[in-house]
């Protein structure tokens, strides 16, 4: 599949309540966290960039680039209410989107071009896996957006699979691929791969 059929969604707008603080803003080896998502995909060919945000993001603490960002009023019932609010702003003429967390700073443009390239028109969802653990970015097709648009709670696309309404293809992943920022002892990127390459085959920078 071509990335410009498919629309890339940055969910951005939790609560960062584990965090203790705004952890979006927090320097990651020396940029805000969501600063490294949106430089990895800033030049990604896709029909559309959305950046899903909660009312108290601040626009001028970044550079959002070719993002749209659009606003999640109900932020606070949960990550289904992120992704519900952007697949309302997808074109009806794109074949599917890619989910993508603002809180791994570490996946990159090359992460997002290998899923979509790997694509068929089979897929209904594809993801990254890494020692049993789904990862992302992941891949959803528009033939499951009717299910999707459905989805409650704080729990993401994955709901679909587990609850037998999607098939999801598995992608083999390395450990960038399940690293998130959820405490600040997170923060350590040495023990992720960051700048080198770590026992697991891990990010390199």
């Amino acid at each position: 599949m071509k990335s410009d059929s498919i629309v890339l969604l940055l969910l951005a707008a939790g609560e960062s309540r584990r965090f203790g603080s705004e952890k979006l803003l927090a320097d990651f080896a020396g940029k805000p966290i969501l600063q490294w998502s949106l430089d990895s995909f800033g030049t990604i060919d896709a029909m559309g960039k959305i950046l899903v945000v909660n009312p108290d993001f601040e626009p001028e603490m970044f550079e959002i680039g070719s993002f749209q960002t659009v606003i999640n009023e109900n932020y606070k019932d949960g990550i289904s209410t992120s992704i519900v609010r952007g697949l309302k702003e997808c074109p009806d003429s794109c074949e599917g989107i890619v989910l993508a967390l603002a809180d791994m700073p570490l996946i990159t443009k090359e992460d997002v071009e290998r899923l979509v390239g790997s694509v068929t028109t089979e897929d209904e969802m594809v993801s990254y896996v890494f020692e049993g653990k789904k990862g992302f970015p992941t891949y959803i097709s528009r033939k499951v957006f009717s299910r999707l648009s459905r989805i409650t709670g704080d729990r993401g696309a994955y709901q679909l699979v587990k609850s037998g309404l999607a098939k999801m293809r598995e992608i083999e992943g390395r450990s960038h691929n399940v690293f998130d920022i959820d405490i600040p002892e997170s923060m350590n990127c040495t023990d992720h791969g960051l700048g080198i390459t770590d026992s697991n085959g891990g990010f390199r920078r």
